[in-house]
Formats: C-alpha cells, sequence, structure tokens
C-alpha cells in the first residue's frame, strides 16, 4: 500500500510593526526555499514574499499573525517571532 505524502509545514506566531520592517520580511522571505505564507486565522492567507501582499496584512491590522513555511527557517526570522 502506497502512503500519500504529507506536508508537514513550520508554523512561527510573527509580528511586523512597520513598513521598513515589511521590507526586511520580504526581503527575508525571498531568500528562503519553498513556500512561505502569512495567515490570520483561518481566514486570510498570503503569500510571505510578496511586498504589496504583507502591506496588506498590515494595513488590514491583523492582530495574530502565523509565518507558515515549507522549510524551517527560524534562524532567518528569529527578529519578527514571537513566543
Amino acid at each position: 500500500m502506497k502512503m500519500s505524502n504529507v506536508e508537514t509545514f513550520h508554523r512561527y506566531k510573527v509580528e511586523i510593526e512597520t513598513l521598513a520592517e515589511v521590507r526586511e520580511f520580504v526581503n527575508i522571505a525571498t531568500t528562503c526555499k519553498g513556500k512561505l505564507f502569512l495567515e490570520s486565522g483561518e481566514n486570510f492567507k498570503i503569500n510571505a514574499k510578496s511586498l504589496l501582499g504583507v502591506i496588506i496584512a498590515k494595513k488590514l491590522n491583523w492582530s495574530d499573525i502565523t509565518l507558515v513555511a515549507e522549510e524551517e527557517c527560524y534562524a532567518k526570522f528569529a527578529h519578527f517571532i514571537v513566543e
């Protein structure tokens, strides 16, 4: 019997406060391999490598932002991760 390929994503709560941090975050995200998304609850999901997407998330005042990454990237985003 063939097992299905189950993807495991890494999840980190993040805070992005300023437009400068948005730029820094996206610059880091574009250096990462694999898929990266920002989520707020179950209803909102955007590409974390998109400057416009992250700006929109910031403007909409997402209160609970989670970075979802295909590859482990804690060290790269440590500045933004909140426990």
